[in-house]
């Protein structure tokens, strides 16, 4: 009984060596990668993976991070500068007491902001309220 316990701690100090090993081999192998060994400069974070610490560049700029288009809307070519009334679709509200907003053409407006040529007057809990050069129109919530 005595040498089984004896073989298991040998068995396992064996395991736990060979583990060891293979981990300081991996991080060797990875340190001595080719720019590894450069210094971070200061446009540079660093972002953890599972297996290491890599480097990655920062943009420059946060034009380097836009789109040329939302590829979550289905049609690219809506624009709602160029829009009427009638082609304007309200898709929600946040009826909040200080700061409302709505969802029209599924762009989030508040008041005072301009959408298809209209400024946005009112944000009603049903409702959305648009002042063209005086005139007004009501965009109705459907709700289902």
């Amino acid at each position: 009984m005595l040498k089984d316990a004896e073989s298991k701690k040998r068995i396992e100090l064996t395991i736990t060596g060979i583990g060891v090993i293979i981990l300081i081999f991996l991080i060797t192998s990875h340190m001595s990668k080719p720019g590894a060994g450069k210094g971070v400069s200061k446009n540079e974070t660093y972002h953890a993976s599972e297996s290491a610490m890599m480097a990655v560049s920062e943009p420059r700029s946060w034009d380097e991070l836009r789109w040329s288009r939302d590829p979550f809307l289905l049609d690219a070519s809506t624009n709602t500068q160029e829009q009427s009334a009638e082609d304007l679709v309200l898709n929600g509200i946040m009826p909040d007491k200080q700061n409302p907003y709505a969802i029209i053409n599924n762009e989030v407006v508040k008041l005072g902001d301009k959408v298809g040529g209209m400024t946005v007057i009112e944000i009603n809990e049903n409702n959305v309220v648009l002042d063209e050069n005086g005139k007004r129109h009501t965009l109705e919530l459907n709700l289902y």
